[in-house]
């Protein structure tokens, strides 16, 4: 366990193949996200391609401050390793949970209307929580950075 907290930038690597296999497995169908009058509307296999380079960017960065040596707080990484990867894994878990199915009464549409905008909210508060932990992470990087080069 010691060896994960201490190197996280072996999640990020080993999660770039599983988002691409997700992606590539599945390139015909489409993620979409509905927020009031507005649709978001991406395949699989883009939204792999970007996934996979993001992380893949967090991870040279995790190794970067690894072999650098730059000093950063362990809650820090630790958040951003469990919200960058668990967000992720989040939003994959709620996005099948979404029902798109056609319905017999109106009932039931109503209902399925209901729970896919508590659903899409969801997606829009992990997604800014993703955005705003690589905020944090990516200035504590720079603020360490400009620091030491001033420092010396």
């Amino acid at each position: 366990m010691n060896l994960a907290l201490n190197k996280p930038y072996h999640f990020f690597f080993l999660i770039v193949p599983v988002i691409l296999v997700f992606g590539f497995s599945k390139s015909k169908g489409i993620f979409n996200i509905n927020i009031r009058d507005t649709y978001f509307i991406i395949k699989y296999s883009h939204l792999g391609i970007i996934l996979s380079a993001f992380y893949l960017l967090l991870g040279l960065f995790h190794f970067f401050i690894s072999k650098k040596g730059i000093e950063i707080n362990n809650w820090i990484i630790n958040s951003h390793t469990i919200l960058s990867i668990g967000g992720l894994i989040l939003i994959w878990i709620l996005s099948k949970k979404s029902n798109n199915a056609p319905q017999q009464n109106i009932e039931e549409t109503l209902k399925n209307i209901c729970i896919n905008e508590y659903l899409n909210f969801s997606y829009l508060i992990i997604s800014i929580s993703i955005l705003l932990v690589q905020i944090i992470f990516f200035s504590s990087i720079l603020w360490k950075t400009v620091r030491n080069l001033f420092s010396t």
